[in-house]
């Protein structure tokens, strides 16, 4: 595994990869209509806006997201896919705090028809936007499809399934399902469903062996198309099935990712296909992205000055001669001017003129 690395490279990187795919940057303004928040909040990750009021009256919120304003004002293409990628800061509560914070994010979002194509490209790019932070990743897949086609064999328990199923919560699942006299088909391919956590090929042989209606089937098959291409691409070892991840079902309705990095507690990245959001929105067609929350794993960057050539290291008899001496050698490298070496520097070679004065 490669060390993590500067956020501000990582940024770079992926700046660049997105444009070597044809993906064009989309610019959103700083805030947007508070009611654009507050009539999607379940699709928020949290659910706390800033608002305040503008100066014609409207109640405006500071962007917590940026995918519910680049819908908002972009037009899907009904024969190909729009493609956008973007860098920007969003402003909302950050992961394990309970105040506001400013948090790098990036992005992809595909808008459009979106088809096997399409849902490919993303896997893979989420691949490589988590090996661009570091090689010690795991991506988790699952489909909405799937869950939802199991829990619909629930009836009205439905609900309380996919609470049992998001915490792999067996033992409260048995209790409900003796008290309602489940069937035992059912009972197996829930709990089945709920310990799939692992190699792709595998994991979707043993989802196939539960599928119980079309819902379940159709996601399997897809599932198996994606995966087939990451493993040809290789990214098989990094691909994991798991059904326990869920994302929320009025927005969501095809492939969702959670993507984490070793060394961090919680998910670093979230995805999936949310076609139901273009329609709340008034929009035809469908959707897919991922956004990486650079902003929530910053600790685990390189901190630090970026590495230079010379440190010139001067006292108040040598400024003038450190000035000449910085002029000189900026021909030939990156230069530093202090008076005593700073905590974290990284530098080839340190001319200390302080001493070269004391002689």
């Amino acid at each position: 595994m490669k060390n993590f690395r500067r956020e501000e490279n990582v940024t770079e990187e992926l700046i660049s990869l997105y444009e070597s795919r044809g993906f064009t940057r989309y610019k959103p303004g700083c805030f947007e209509e508070y009611a654009l928040y507050q009539q999607n909040k379940d699709f928020l990750i949290g659910k706390n806006v800033i608002t305040f009021s503008g100066l014609g009256g409207k109640l405006l919120a500071m962007r917590p997201d940026v995918t519910l304003s680049l819908i908002r004002h972009t037009e899907p293409n009904a024969v190909n896919a729009e493609k956008y990628y973007y860098v920007e800061k969003v402003y909302r509560q950050a992961a394990g705090s309970n105040e506001f914070k400013e948090i790098n994010q990036t992005g992809v979002e595909i808008i459009g028809n979106i088809d096997k194509v399409c849902e490919v490209e993303i896997s893979s790019l989420i691949c490589d936007t988590l090996s661009a932070v570091s090689d010690g990743y795991i991506l988790d897949i699952s489909h909405m499809e799937f869950i939802e086609g199991l829990l619909e064999c629930f009836g009205p328990y439905g609900g309380a399934m996919r609470d049992f199923l998001g915490r792999k919560d067996i033992h409260d699942f048995y209790a409900l399902a003796e008290r309602q006299s489940f069937d035992e088909r059912l009972i197996n391919c829930f709990v089945t469903a709920a310990e799939i956590n692992g190699e792709a090929e595998k994991a979707l042989k043993i989802a196939e062996s539960i599928v119980l209606n079309d819902r379940m089937a159709k996601a399997v098959k897809e599932l198996k198309d994606v995966c087939g291409y990451l493993e040809k691409a290789g990214y098989g070892s990094k691909i994991n099935i798991n059904f326990s991840i869920a994302n929320n079902a009025d927005y969501y309705n095809g492939i969702i990712f959670n993507g984490y990095i070793e060394g961090v507690a919680h998910r670093v990245l979230s995805g999936g296909r949310y076609d139901k959001l273009l329609d709340k929105l008034g929009k035809r067609g469908g959707a897919i992205g991922f956004a990486l929350y650079l902003g929530e794993i910053e600790r685990y960057f390189v901190s630090g000055y970026p590495e230079i050539d010379y440190l010139v290291l001067y006292d108040d008899k040598t400024q003038e001669i450190a000035l000449d001496k910085a002029f000189e050698l900026k021909k030939s490298g990156s230069v530093r001017l202090a008076r005593r070496v700073p905590e974290g520097i990284c530098c080839k070679n340190i001319i200390d003129l302080t001493k070269e004065a004391a002689i």
